[in-house]
């Protein structure tokens, strides 16, 4: 008998999985991959720790502070002596006498100039003259008039003989007023000629000496009351409107002043006047300052900056290091309740010296990565640790 035949399909031994048109570098990514133990999700970066078991990066997490800081506003501001005069020149004449030197103190009255006091002196004396010659005229006139009268009461003279004596008289009293004005307005040039100051201060330069001529309304010298100073500066409509909330009524609010040299004024300042309007082409508002001057140091036309502090109350504080920039915006990582961290763009209200202050993106109770941003992504879940211990 033959043989029966061997069955349709046969058992045959398993074969090997091959892999076919694999890139020889990829697959060794993949076996380097799966022999280190590492994840390859993009999601989720896990580090494996000696004993083989996957383990989060440890990342110092930490939450804002909260609390009451002080903000300081420094402004440019342009010193002016707190009374400041300008001595022109009331007429065009010759400087006949300079009675001060330039940088001395005056007192109030005291003498500085004279132009052309002996023409003026001349003209008050003639108008004198003039004055009592009318008057002089006058009394004359007047007995003319008396007699006149008598004549008339005995009927020897007429009646229009005694009108003209009466009219004369009334004509040269007139003429004795009008020299009366003459020479009182003589007088107010004389003292228009003497220049003198109208306050105590002290004498700036003095540009023409005697003997020059000068012009009516000429700039002869300044005289400058420094006791007290105006610190004049501007701030912008939203910082007005800050400081009127921190402390309604700017005014009698104390400032301080820091000089061109960086140094700090010794004496404090106080806002007295705010402008009334803001400026429609800088949007700023106009402030003055005043401080005390005892020793002299400020001039007039001196430099320097008002120093505004303003108290930020109950202030969400995050630390500069621990925010990154992006196109002009700050992001802070914040790290939710699954410990997963998320890029959240935050609001910065003021930057202090290592910290900004934060108005928005931040909450009292948010976690945010404090150390180490560089080593973290959108997304990624870390191991959160306290920032004080080490990891």
């Amino acid at each position: 008998m033959r043989p029966s035949s061997a069955p349709a399909i046969a058992e045959q031994a398993p074969r090997p999985y091959v892999l076919t048109n694999v890139n020889p570098r990829a697959l060794c990514v993949l076996t380097l991959a799966y022999l280190s133990g590492w994840s390859t999700s993009g999601c989720t970066q896990r580090e494996s720790s000696a004993e083989g078991v996957e383990a989060f990066r440890s990342i110092p997490v930490a939450s804002p502070v909260v609390r009451d800081v002080v903000v300081r506003r420094e402004y440019v501001a342009g010193i002016k002596a707190a009374r400041h005069a300008e001595v022109r020149a009331r007429f065009k004449g010759i400087i006949e006498s300079v009675a001060v030197d330039e940088g001395e103190p005056v007192k109030a009255g005291q003498l500085l100039f004279t132009i052309n006091a002996r023409a003026r002196k001349q003209d008050v004396a003639v108008a004198r003259a003039a004055t009592v010659g009318a008057r002089a005229e006058l009394h004359a006139a007047e007995l003319d008039l008396q007699s006149t009268q008598l004549l008339a009461d005995k009927n020897i003279v007429s009646e229009a003989e005694l009108e003209r004596a009466r009219s004369k008289v009334e004509m040269l009293r007139a003429r004795v007023d009008e020299a009366n004005a003459t020479a009182a307005r003589a007088g107010v040039e004389l003292d228009r000629a003497d220049l003198r100051a109208t306050f105590d201060g002290v004498v700036d330069r003095i540009p023409h000496k005697a003997g020059s001529a000068v012009e009516d309304d000429e700039l002869l010298t300044t005289v400058s009351d420094t006791s007290e100073v105006f610190a004049y500066f501007s701030i912008s409509e939203p910082e007005y409107l800050e400081l009127v909330r921190s402390s309604p009524g700017a005014e009698g609010r104390l400032v301080s002043l820091e000089l061109a040299d960086g140094s700090r004024f010794p004496y404090v300042g106080q806002i007295d006047a705010v402008g009334s309007e803001f400026d429609p082409q800088t949007g700023t508002l106009a402030y003055r300052a005043r401080f005390p001057n005892k020793d002299g140091t400020l001039k007039h036309g001196s430099s320097g900056k008002v120093i505004i502090e303003t108290t930020l109350r109950g202030a969400v504080l995050v630390p500069q290091q621990a925010t990154f920039e992006v196109q002009g915006d700050v992001y802070a990582f914040v790290v939710d309740t699954d410990d997963v961290v998320h890029a959240r763009k935050i609001h910065v209200k003021e930057r202090l010296d290592d910290a900004f202050v934060v108005d928005a993106g931040l909450a009292r109770g948010d976690r945010y990565v404090v150390e180490g941003i560089q080593q973290v992504k959108d997304g990624m879940r870390i191991a959160p640790r306290d920032p004080d211990r080490q990891g």
